[in-house]
């Protein structure tokens, strides 16, 4: 090598950020940072939108960290910015660019340097990388040009850290933990798409890095799918480049030795993963055992082996979440089934016409089972729409609806003084009202209770699309229902939560009241109701004066 060997190299990024930089390891202390099979993909790869799924502890930020000062520091006026789910983790990703950057202005011993190519040329590498650093920052002490949450550099590029940095002009945004942002806070999510993500122009480079949170339901999912569905297609500027990284593709975790048994329980699984092309060594099911057994259900979301089974993890504070969870394992939920012709339906309600309306279609079987057949689910419509559903509903099976299932507010009456019940009547739909529980928490109980005699079709696993807007499906509202989070002081909110997932799970319950009140039986049996008589004697309900308590 020639004494100036390093000149050329520094002018390639990919050489810089294995050579010139150094981090803090959990396990070797401080050492030259270099980039691992996840770091080294992200970098070849990286696109103007990247959207990463990954296992835990595989460098993401560390990445990005290091990739934000080198930019910062070899481009004049870059911009760059890192969204937290709190200003303290932000402010230790800050950390890991104040360290990087001492290091570079006073390197640390000999001994750190373990990846430089030639023993001999340490000292110019050491010299080289003071001279970038000390021509870019003039002279400058670090204290006073890294602080807690901004990094300014005298080439005027600088490093801001926040929770969504609205309002910034960012050339390079790192979003960490946005799926625990988007399951904990959805707001805030929205608040870093708009405010943040969109600071970002089109030649931009965001990467937003997370485990997944929150099943097949919110804005990290949203994303993700929409970047998983575009990996074969041409990308434009603004489309997310999805990358996927696993735990198993990582060599640390992995735990050798035969005097070790990994859970036995779990070669059912293993055994699918091989199915998929995933061959597991007796050290990594070793290593895969115990973090199934320290994190329980979470493994999956901490450690995914595959995209999917990160989306269809239980929720955190899901009310039905292990519910379906065994019902999915029980294979209840996507079967492909025949409706039953000679066994009734019976449509479920959750009403809402400014807000959004779900509908449920049950077929009770002659096994005690409960047939889901189907879901809908729409915002904003007029009640014309959903009548349309049940009677497509009504040809697509052969048979009228046995009775419509509705809730308490059925009975209220709109600003023409008609109730929603009386509408569906004159539409000669049979109605029954389920009366109003004094506590929701009897009616959860209630399809707790009823749930693992269901069958799901395959059906109420898609999402539903109403004039170009999606709808998230009847399984993930149910699966992702759940129980408020710990409100102030440490506690406990025990409200189930209104959003997106409650209307469908509402709807759900509005079935479960129904049998439970008499209304449906597992044979298709029930009791004579308002609207058998209503139906009888061709009048409203109303008209009828036949208290609600009634049915």
């Amino acid at each position: 090598m020639g004494k100036d060997w390093y000149n050329g190299c520094v002018n390639n990024r990919e050489w810089r950020l294995n050579h010139l930089y150094h981090i803090d390891t959990k396990e070797n202390g401080l050492q030259r940072f270099r980039m691992n099979w996840a770091q080294s993909d992200l970098f070849k790869r990286l696109w103007n939108r990247n959207m990463i799924l990954k296992a835990r502890q595989l460098g993401m930020s560390t990445y990005s960290s290091i990739y934000m000062l080198d930019a910062c520091l070899h481009r004049p006026y870059t911009t760059a910015g890192i969204i937290d789910k709190s200003l303290p983790d932000g402010e230790e990703k800050m950390d890991k660019i104040r360290l990087a950057l001492q290091c570079l202005l006073e390197p640390p011993d000999d001994s750190s340097l373990d990846f430089v190519e030639d023993p001999k040329d340490r000292e110019k590498i050491k010299l080289h990388g003071q001279a970038i650093a000390r021509t870019l920052l003039k002279g400058k002490k670090i204290s006073e040009t890294v602080m807690a949450q901004k990094a300014v550099f005298s080439n005027g590029s600088q490093v801001r850290i926040g929770t969504s940095l609205r309002g910034s002009k960012l050339n390079i945004l790192h979003v960490s933990e946005f799926g625990w942002v988007a399951n904990n806070n959805p707001a805030k999510a929205l608040e870093i798409l708009s405010g943040g993500v969109n600071a970002v122009p089109k030649n931009g480079v965001v990467i937003m890095e997370s485990t997944h949170e929150g099943g097949r339901y919110g804005e990290n999912y949203r994303l993700m799918r929409e970047a998983m569905e575009a990996q074969n297609r041409k990308l434009s500027p603004m489309d997310w480049r999805f990358f996927f990284f696993p735990w198993w593709r990582q060599s640390e975790y992995s735990i050798e030795g035969e005097a070790f048994e990994w859970n036995h329980a779990l070669d059912d699984y293993f055994e699918s993963l091989a199915l998929q092309g995933i061959i597991l060594t007796d050290g990594q099911k070793r290593w895969y055992s115990v973090q199934d057994k320290t994190f329980g259900y979470r493994v999956k979301t901490e450690y995914p082996s595959t995209p999917d089974e990160a989306f269809a993890q239980q929720v955190e504070g899901a009310i039905y979440g292990t519910i379906i969870t065994r019902l999915r394992a029980d294979g209840r939920i996507g079967q492909d089934f025949e409706a039953d012709s000679y066994a009734p339906l019976y449509v479920s309600w959750d009403i809402g016409l400014s807000d959004y309306m779900s509908l449920w279609l049950v077929q009770p079987g002659p096994d005690g089972k409960f047939y889901i057949l189907d879901y809908y689910s729409a915002n904003d419509k007029d009640l014309a729409h959903y009548i349309n559903i049940v009677r497509a509903w009504e040809r697509a099976f052969g048979q009228s609806i046995n009775l419509n299932i509705l809730p308490h507010d059925a009975a209220r009456r709109d600003w023409e003084g008609v109730s929603f019940e009386t509408k569906l009547y004159n539409a000669r739909f049979p109605t029954v009202i389920v009366p109003r529980t004094d506590n929701v928490w009897k009616g959860i109980y209630a399809v707790k209770e009823l749930l693992p005699h269901c069958v799901f079709h395959r059906r109420c696993s898609n999402a539903v699309h109403v004039d170009g807007v999606e709808y998230m499906s009847g399984l993930d509202a149910l699966e992702n229902y759940q129980v408020g989070k710990m409100g102030a002081n440490g506690k406990e909110a025990r409200q189930p939560l209104h959003d997106a997932c409650s209307h469908g799970a509402d709807s759900f319950r509005t079935f479960v009241e129904g049998y439970n009140a008499g209304y449906v039986s597992r044979l298709g049996v029930r009791s004579m109701n308002r609207a058998d008589f209503a139906v009888a004697s061709r009048k409203p309900v109303e008209a009828l004066g036949i208290p609600s308590c009634f049915g």
